[in-house]
Protein backbone atom coordinates (compact mmCIF):
# COMPACT_ATOMS: atom_id res chain seq x y z
CA UNK A 1 0.00 0.00 0.00
CA UNK A 2 0.81 3.36 -0.43
CA UNK A 3 1.66 6.25 1.95
CA UNK A 4 -1.26 8.09 0.84
CA UNK A 5 -3.49 4.97 0.87
CA UNK A 6 -2.17 4.57 4.46
CA UNK A 7 -3.10 7.44 5.86
CA UNK A 8 -6.51 7.35 3.92
CA UNK A 9 -7.16 3.72 5.47
CA UNK A 10 -6.16 5.70 9.62
CA UNK A 11 -8.78 8.02 8.52
CA UNK A 12 -12.08 5.59 7.31
CA UNK A 13 -10.98 3.30 10.50
CA UNK A 14 -10.96 6.14 12.68
CA UNK A 15 -14.44 7.64 11.25
CA UNK A 16 -16.01 4.13 11.13
CA UNK A 17 -15.16 3.81 14.62
CA UNK A 18 -16.89 7.07 15.78
CA UNK A 19 -20.03 6.52 13.59
CA UNK A 20 -20.47 2.63 14.12
CA UNK A 21 -18.28 1.63 17.03
CA UNK A 22 -16.26 -0.46 15.29
CA UNK A 23 -12.80 -0.88 15.83
CA UNK A 24 -10.20 -2.00 14.09
CA UNK A 25 -6.53 -1.95 15.21
CA UNK A 26 -3.69 -1.20 12.38
CA UNK A 27 0.16 -2.49 11.92
CA UNK A 28 2.19 -0.49 9.28
CA UNK A 29 4.82 -1.83 8.31
CA UNK A 30 7.85 -0.23 6.06
CA UNK A 31 11.46 0.41 5.65
CA UNK A 32 12.85 3.00 7.80
CA UNK A 33 12.57 6.30 7.18
CA UNK A 34 9.15 5.92 4.76
CA UNK A 35 6.99 8.28 7.08
CA UNK A 36 4.31 5.55 8.83
CA UNK A 37 4.88 8.09 11.77
CA UNK A 38 3.89 10.87 10.43
CA UNK A 39 0.67 9.76 8.36
CA UNK A 40 -0.74 9.35 12.10
CA UNK A 41 -0.17 12.76 13.24
CA UNK A 42 -1.47 14.14 9.76
CA UNK A 43 -4.53 12.22 9.85
CA UNK A 44 -5.20 13.00 13.26
CA UNK A 45 -5.19 16.71 11.90
CA UNK A 46 -7.35 15.89 8.80
CA UNK A 47 -10.00 13.82 10.41
CA UNK A 48 -10.62 16.96 13.06
CA UNK A 49 -11.57 18.78 9.84
CA UNK A 50 -13.70 15.96 8.33
CA UNK A 51 -15.34 14.95 11.62
CA UNK A 52 -15.54 18.47 13.15
CA UNK A 53 -14.26 17.87 16.50
CA UNK A 54 -11.12 17.34 18.12
CA UNK A 55 -9.08 14.62 17.55
CA UNK A 56 -6.32 13.35 19.94
CA UNK A 57 -3.19 12.27 18.73
CA UNK A 58 -0.98 9.90 21.41
CA UNK A 59 2.28 8.49 20.30
CA UNK A 60 4.07 5.83 22.59
CA UNK A 61 6.98 4.48 22.18
CA UNK A 62 6.40 0.95 22.70
CA UNK A 63 10.23 0.49 22.44
CA UNK A 64 11.28 2.96 24.93
CA UNK A 65 9.34 1.21 27.97
CA UNK A 66 8.93 -1.46 30.40
CA UNK A 67 5.92 -4.13 30.85
CA UNK A 68 4.69 -2.42 33.61
CA UNK A 69 4.01 1.00 31.65
CA UNK A 70 1.93 -0.67 29.38
CA UNK A 71 -0.47 -1.58 32.02
CA UNK A 72 -0.03 0.98 34.65
CA UNK A 73 2.05 1.17 37.81
CA UNK A 74 0.72 -1.30 40.65
CA UNK A 75 -0.25 0.45 44.19
CA UNK A 76 -0.80 -1.33 47.39
CA UNK A 77 -3.80 0.22 49.11
CA UNK A 78 -5.69 -1.29 51.91
CA UNK A 79 -9.47 -1.53 50.81
CA UNK A 80 -12.06 -2.97 53.69
CA UNK A 81 -9.18 -3.97 55.73
CA UNK A 82 -7.58 -5.81 53.27
CA UNK A 83 -4.59 -5.16 50.72
CA UNK A 84 -5.12 -4.99 47.35
CA UNK A 85 -3.30 -3.69 44.42
CA UNK A 86 -4.54 -0.70 42.73
CA UNK A 87 -2.96 0.48 39.05
CA UNK A 88 -2.41 3.66 38.21
CA UNK A 89 -3.95 5.43 34.79
CA UNK A 90 -2.11 4.02 32.05
CA UNK A 91 0.13 6.60 30.59
CA UNK A 92 -1.38 6.12 26.61
CA UNK A 93 -4.56 6.50 28.01
CA UNK A 94 -6.07 10.57 27.02
CA UNK A 95 -6.05 13.35 29.46
CA UNK A 96 -3.62 14.87 31.81
CA UNK A 97 -1.97 16.90 29.30
CA UNK A 98 -0.72 13.52 27.49
CA UNK A 99 0.24 13.85 23.65
CA UNK A 100 -1.61 16.22 21.13
CA UNK A 101 -5.24 17.67 20.04
CA UNK A 102 -5.63 18.58 16.49
CA UNK A 103 -8.65 21.04 15.76
CA UNK A 104 -9.74 22.44 12.76
CA UNK A 105 -6.80 20.77 11.00
CA UNK A 106 -3.98 22.39 13.67
CA UNK A 107 -1.81 19.67 15.71
CA UNK A 108 -0.89 21.72 19.23
CA UNK A 109 0.05 19.88 22.48
CA UNK A 110 -1.91 19.05 25.24
CA UNK A 111 -2.26 20.97 28.35
CA UNK A 112 -3.70 19.61 32.10
CA UNK A 113 -6.87 21.66 31.82
CA UNK A 114 -7.84 20.34 27.90
CA UNK A 115 -11.20 18.89 27.76
CA UNK A 116 -10.58 15.51 26.84
CA UNK A 117 -11.60 15.06 22.57
CA UNK A 118 -14.50 12.70 21.87
CA UNK A 119 -12.10 10.65 19.62
CA UNK A 120 -8.94 10.19 18.69
CA UNK A 121 -5.32 7.82 17.08
CA UNK A 122 -2.98 5.91 20.05
CA UNK A 123 0.37 5.03 17.90
CA UNK A 124 2.14 2.33 18.88
CA UNK A 125 5.39 3.23 17.48
CA UNK A 126 8.09 1.23 17.01
CA UNK A 127 5.97 -1.46 17.94
CA UNK A 128 7.73 -4.90 17.73
CA UNK A 129 11.10 -3.22 18.22
CA UNK A 130 9.67 -3.44 21.62
CA UNK A 131 10.67 -6.46 23.88
CA UNK A 132 8.46 -9.88 23.63
CA UNK A 133 7.68 -8.93 27.66
CA UNK A 134 6.44 -5.50 26.42
CA UNK A 135 4.43 -6.59 23.56
CA UNK A 136 2.36 -9.50 25.13
CA UNK A 137 0.43 -6.59 27.21
CA UNK A 138 -0.12 -4.63 24.25
CA UNK A 139 -1.31 -7.32 22.24
CA UNK A 140 -4.53 -6.85 24.64
CA UNK A 141 -4.58 -3.10 23.60
CA UNK A 142 -4.52 -4.27 19.96
CA UNK A 143 -7.49 -6.27 19.80
CA UNK A 144 -9.71 -4.83 22.80
CA UNK A 145 -8.07 -0.94 23.21
CA UNK A 146 -7.78 -1.37 26.78
CA UNK A 147 -5.13 -3.12 29.43
CA UNK A 148 -6.19 -3.90 33.18
CA UNK A 149 -8.31 -1.09 33.95
CA UNK A 150 -7.35 1.29 31.97
CA UNK A 151 -9.57 1.58 28.28
CA UNK A 152 -10.08 3.49 25.68
CA UNK A 153 -13.17 5.36 25.35
CA UNK A 154 -15.30 4.75 22.11
CA UNK A 155 -14.15 6.16 19.17
CA UNK A 156 -10.24 6.06 19.71
CA UNK A 157 -8.45 3.46 17.89
CA UNK A 158 -5.03 1.91 18.09
CA UNK A 159 -2.53 1.61 15.02
CA UNK A 160 1.14 0.15 15.12
CA UNK A 161 4.12 1.44 13.51
CA UNK A 162 7.15 -1.13 13.38
CA UNK A 163 10.63 -2.10 10.69
CA UNK A 164 11.32 -4.44 9.10
CA UNK A 165 13.59 -7.82 10.79
CA UNK A 166 15.38 -7.66 7.26
CA UNK A 167 16.11 -3.67 8.13
CA UNK A 168 18.25 -4.60 11.00
CA UNK A 169 16.54 -2.01 13.50
CA UNK A 170 16.02 -4.35 16.28
CA UNK A 171 12.59 -5.83 15.22
CA UNK A 172 12.01 -8.68 17.27
CA UNK A 173 10.11 -12.05 15.85
CA UNK A 174 6.36 -11.93 15.54
CA UNK A 175 3.93 -13.08 18.16
CA UNK A 176 1.35 -15.47 16.66
CA UNK A 177 -1.32 -14.28 18.80
CA UNK A 178 -0.48 -10.89 18.09
CA UNK A 179 -0.85 -11.62 14.44
CA UNK A 180 -4.91 -12.31 14.56
CA UNK A 181 -4.91 -8.86 16.66
CA UNK A 182 -4.77 -6.58 14.00
CA UNK A 183 -4.69 -5.91 10.40
CA UNK A 184 -1.29 -5.95 9.10
CA UNK A 185 -0.44 -2.96 5.88
CA UNK A 186 2.87 -3.10 4.11
CA UNK A 187 3.76 0.43 3.23
CA UNK A 188 5.99 0.28 -0.44
CA UNK A 189 8.44 2.97 -1.11
CA UNK A 190 6.29 5.18 -3.69
CA UNK A 191 7.78 8.40 -4.88
CA UNK A 192 4.63 9.99 -6.25
CA UNK A 193 2.50 9.65 -2.96
CA UNK A 194 5.87 11.12 -0.78
CA UNK A 195 6.51 13.91 -3.46
CA UNK A 196 2.70 14.72 -3.03
CA UNK A 197 2.99 15.63 0.79
CA UNK A 198 6.98 16.89 0.59
CA UNK A 199 4.91 19.88 -1.67
CA UNK A 200 2.02 20.23 0.22
CA UNK A 201 4.63 20.35 3.52
CA UNK A 202 6.62 22.93 1.47
CA UNK A 203 9.65 20.96 1.89
CA UNK A 204 12.28 22.60 0.11
CA UNK A 205 11.92 22.26 -3.57
CA UNK A 206 15.15 21.20 -4.64
CA UNK A 207 15.11 18.25 -1.94
CA UNK A 208 11.80 16.91 -4.16
CA UNK A 209 13.32 17.85 -7.38
CA UNK A 210 16.52 15.33 -6.25
CA UNK A 211 14.31 12.52 -5.45
CA UNK A 212 12.45 12.87 -8.25
CA UNK A 213 15.59 12.65 -10.21
CA UNK A 214 17.36 9.85 -8.09
CA UNK A 215 14.65 8.14 -6.44
CA UNK A 216 16.45 4.69 -6.83
CA UNK A 217 18.83 6.47 -3.80
CA UNK A 218 15.86 8.18 -1.61
CA UNK A 219 13.60 5.25 -1.73
CA UNK A 220 15.67 1.99 -2.26
CA UNK A 221 14.08 -0.89 -0.45
CA UNK A 222 16.80 -2.20 1.44
CA UNK A 223 19.04 -0.64 3.92
CA UNK A 224 22.77 -0.45 3.41
CA UNK A 225 24.83 -3.90 4.61
CA UNK A 226 27.42 -1.69 5.73
CA UNK A 227 26.19 0.69 9.37
CA UNK A 228 26.24 3.95 8.90
CA UNK A 229 24.30 7.01 8.09
CA UNK A 230 21.92 6.78 4.69
CA UNK A 231 19.49 7.95 2.68
CA UNK A 232 15.60 7.57 3.28
CA UNK A 233 12.87 9.97 2.14
CA UNK A 234 13.13 11.14 6.28
CA UNK A 235 16.89 12.16 6.56
CA UNK A 236 16.56 13.81 2.85
CA UNK A 237 14.30 16.24 4.48
CA UNK A 238 16.03 16.97 7.33
CA UNK A 239 19.33 17.88 5.26
CA UNK A 240 17.31 19.89 3.11
CA UNK A 241 16.27 22.05 6.05
CA UNK A 242 20.14 23.20 6.05
CA UNK A 243 20.28 23.78 2.40
CA UNK A 244 21.46 27.45 2.81
CA UNK A 245 22.12 27.84 6.43
CA UNK A 246 26.07 27.00 5.76
CA UNK A 247 28.90 27.30 3.57
CA UNK A 248 28.85 24.54 0.89
CA UNK A 249 32.30 22.70 2.47
CA UNK A 250 30.34 22.30 5.90
CA UNK A 251 27.11 21.19 3.97
CA UNK A 252 28.63 18.04 2.39
CA UNK A 253 29.74 16.84 6.24
CA UNK A 254 26.85 17.63 7.84
CA UNK A 255 24.31 16.04 5.02
CA UNK A 256 26.78 13.07 4.99
CA UNK A 257 26.39 12.84 8.82
CA UNK A 258 22.46 12.68 7.42
CA UNK A 259 21.80 10.86 4.15
CA UNK A 260 25.51 9.18 4.08
CA UNK A 261 28.71 10.53 2.21
CA UNK A 262 27.78 8.97 -1.25
CA UNK A 263 24.00 10.31 -1.23
CA UNK A 264 25.41 13.50 0.07
CA UNK A 265 27.83 13.86 -2.84
CA UNK A 266 25.66 13.61 -5.44
CA UNK A 267 22.63 15.91 -3.48
CA UNK A 268 25.35 18.32 -3.43
CA UNK A 269 26.29 17.88 -7.08
CA UNK A 270 22.92 18.46 -7.71
CA UNK A 271 22.81 21.70 -5.82
CA UNK A 272 25.18 23.15 -7.49
CA UNK A 273 23.11 22.30 -10.98
CA UNK A 274 20.25 24.18 -9.69
CA UNK A 275 23.13 27.30 -8.34
CA UNK A 276 23.44 27.80 -12.61
CA UNK A 277 20.14 27.75 -13.39
CA UNK A 278 17.52 30.88 -14.00
CA UNK A 279 15.76 32.73 -11.54
CA UNK A 280 11.90 32.68 -11.20
CA UNK A 281 12.00 36.46 -11.69
CA UNK A 282 13.82 35.81 -14.88
CA UNK A 283 11.58 33.20 -16.37
CA UNK A 284 8.07 35.50 -14.92
CA UNK A 285 10.18 38.65 -16.64
CA UNK A 286 10.63 36.34 -20.10
CA UNK A 287 8.81 33.05 -20.21
CA UNK A 288 9.60 32.30 -24.20
CA UNK A 289 13.03 33.74 -23.73
CA UNK A 290 14.53 32.53 -20.98
CA UNK A 291 16.71 29.48 -21.90
CA UNK A 292 15.43 25.64 -21.02
CA UNK A 293 17.89 23.33 -19.33
CA UNK A 294 19.43 20.61 -21.04
CA UNK A 295 20.32 17.77 -19.06
CA UNK A 296 17.69 16.17 -17.36
CA UNK A 297 18.81 16.76 -14.04
CA UNK A 298 18.63 20.71 -14.26
CA UNK A 299 15.15 20.30 -15.84
CA UNK A 300 14.21 18.62 -12.16
CA UNK A 301 15.17 21.02 -10.30
CA UNK A 302 13.44 24.06 -12.90
CA UNK A 303 10.48 22.57 -12.91
CA UNK A 304 10.63 22.12 -9.13
CA UNK A 305 11.31 25.76 -8.19
CA UNK A 306 8.86 26.93 -10.70
CA UNK A 307 6.23 24.77 -8.99
CA UNK A 308 7.50 25.58 -5.11
CA UNK A 309 7.24 29.71 -5.96
CA UNK A 310 4.35 29.64 -8.78
CA UNK A 311 1.04 31.54 -7.66
CA UNK A 312 -2.18 32.61 -8.99
CA UNK A 313 -1.37 35.59 -10.49
CA UNK A 314 1.76 34.29 -12.30
CA UNK A 315 0.96 30.74 -13.11
CA UNK A 316 -0.45 31.65 -16.60
CA UNK A 317 3.57 33.19 -17.63
CA UNK A 318 5.05 30.40 -15.77
CA UNK A 319 3.57 27.42 -17.57
CA UNK A 320 4.10 29.06 -20.51
CA UNK A 321 7.80 28.66 -19.72
CA UNK A 322 7.13 24.84 -18.44
CA UNK A 323 5.24 23.99 -21.76
CA UNK A 324 8.71 24.58 -23.49
CA UNK A 325 10.33 21.02 -21.28
CA UNK A 326 8.99 17.49 -22.63
CA UNK A 327 6.15 16.60 -21.73
CA UNK A 328 7.59 14.90 -18.68
CA UNK A 329 8.42 17.57 -16.72
CA UNK A 330 5.64 19.89 -17.47
CA UNK A 331 3.32 17.17 -15.75
CA UNK A 332 5.22 17.12 -12.99
CA UNK A 333 5.18 20.48 -12.66
CA UNK A 334 1.39 20.49 -13.19
CA UNK A 335 0.78 17.86 -10.21
CA UNK A 336 3.35 20.19 -8.21
CA UNK A 337 1.53 22.98 -8.26
CA UNK A 338 -1.92 22.12 -7.86
CA UNK A 339 -0.49 20.27 -4.66
CA UNK A 340 0.67 23.65 -3.28
CA UNK A 341 -2.13 26.02 -4.83
CA UNK A 342 -5.28 23.93 -5.57
CA UNK A 343 -6.71 27.80 -5.95
CA UNK A 344 -5.03 28.03 -9.75
CA UNK A 345 -7.82 26.80 -11.57
CA UNK A 346 -9.85 30.05 -9.95
CA UNK A 347 -7.03 32.00 -12.03
CA UNK A 348 -9.03 33.01 -15.17
CA UNK A 349 -5.74 33.36 -17.38
CA UNK A 350 -4.92 30.12 -16.41
CA UNK A 351 -8.09 28.24 -16.82
CA UNK A 352 -7.45 29.12 -20.60
CA UNK A 353 -4.25 27.82 -20.41
CA UNK A 354 -5.52 24.44 -18.90
CA UNK A 355 -8.35 24.09 -21.61
CA UNK A 356 -5.98 23.95 -24.07
CA UNK A 357 -3.14 21.79 -22.57
CA UNK A 358 -6.33 19.14 -21.35
CA UNK A 359 -4.42 16.26 -22.26
CA UNK A 360 -1.71 17.40 -19.55
CA UNK A 361 -4.17 17.92 -17.35
CA UNK A 362 -5.48 14.54 -17.81
CA UNK A 363 -2.23 12.79 -17.26
CA UNK A 364 -0.84 14.78 -14.44
CA UNK A 365 -4.15 12.98 -12.78
CA UNK A 366 -5.71 15.94 -11.46
CA UNK A 367 -9.47 15.43 -13.30
CA UNK A 368 -11.51 14.93 -10.16
CA UNK A 369 -9.42 16.16 -7.55
CA UNK A 370 -10.59 19.14 -5.20
CA UNK A 371 -10.16 22.52 -7.04
CA UNK A 372 -9.68 21.11 -10.16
Amino acid sequence: MKINQAKALIKSTLRRAVEKNIHIAVEFESGPGMGKSAINSQAACESSVLLKCAVAYIPFFLSTVEPPDVRGYGIPVVIEGEQRMVYTKAPWMPGGGLGYIAENGVLRRATAIDKIPPCGIVCLDEFRQAGLDTQKPAAELLLNRKVGESHLPNGYIVTACSNRESDRSGVQRELMFVTNRRMLIRIEPNLDAWADWAEKEDIHPLAIAFAKHKPHVVFADTVPEKSGPFCTPRSLVMASHLIGEMDMEDYVECAGGLIGMGAAAEFVAFLRVAEQLPSYEEIIKDPKGTPIPTRPDACYAAMQMVAHRVDVKTAFIAFTYLSRMQKEFQVAGLRAAFNRVPQLVMSQDFAGWLRDNKSLVMAANLIGKKGA
